[in-house]
């Protein structure tokens, strides 16, 4: 069970790593997500975007030194699984009322919320939910860590990457034929 947890805590904690550098990595940027937080038909969200950024931001890093740190992995899991259960409840409402808003989880996106943002934020924390009770006393082994390290990342890469992964394997936003590029 160790390298479950070890894989669950490496792939939480990239997808907040990267998700939280998206939004903090310059004012514009962090503008930018406040902006997108107002304009979602989301009740609470939209009367203190600006509080709900910082939240957000706040909730993500704590995340981040909480699966980092071997003493705090359970605490930091099960956090995870609270913030993306709330993310998707979230995502849903937006979706549900119809809201066309390009998903900026990890940074600017052209592709707009949608079902599979949902389905990808409650996978997400089912991973928190499985690293949570994974989680306990009990060495790795270095190759055992090292597979279970990498396994948790490339499930980090296609949560961070899905947007894109979507749009190459389906074709969406794709010119149509014989249409100029620029």
């Amino acid at each position: 069970m160790v390298y479950v947890a070890l894989a669950c805590r490496c792939a939480v904690g990239v997808v907040f790593l990267a998700s939280l550098s998206g939004k903090l990595r310059s004012r514009p940027a962090f503008r930018a997500f406040v902006s997108w937080l107002a304009a979602l038909p989301v009740p609470l969200v939209g009367r203190q975007p600006r509080a709900a950024a910082a939240v957000t931001a706040a909730a993500e890093a704590l995340i981040v030194i909480l699966v980092a740190l071997p003493w705090t992995v359970r605490p930091g899991l099960a956090l995870a699984a609270v913030v993306l259960a709330v993310f998707t409840t979230g995502t849903w409402l937006a979706v549900a009322r119809g809201t066309d808003a390009p998903c900026q989880c990890f940074g600017v996106s052209a592709s707009p919320l949608g079902r599979q943002h949902v389905v990808r934020d409650a996978l997400l924390g089912a991973v928190a939910v499985a690293g949570a009770a994974a989680a306990g006393p009990g060495g790795a082994r270095p190759g055992g860590a090292l597979l279970s390290l990498g396994a948790g990342l490339v499930a980090a890469m296609f949560a961070v990457f899905f947007d894109d992964l979507a749009t190459l394997f389906t074709g969406a936003n794709q010119a149509a034929p014989g249409a100029r590029v620029q």
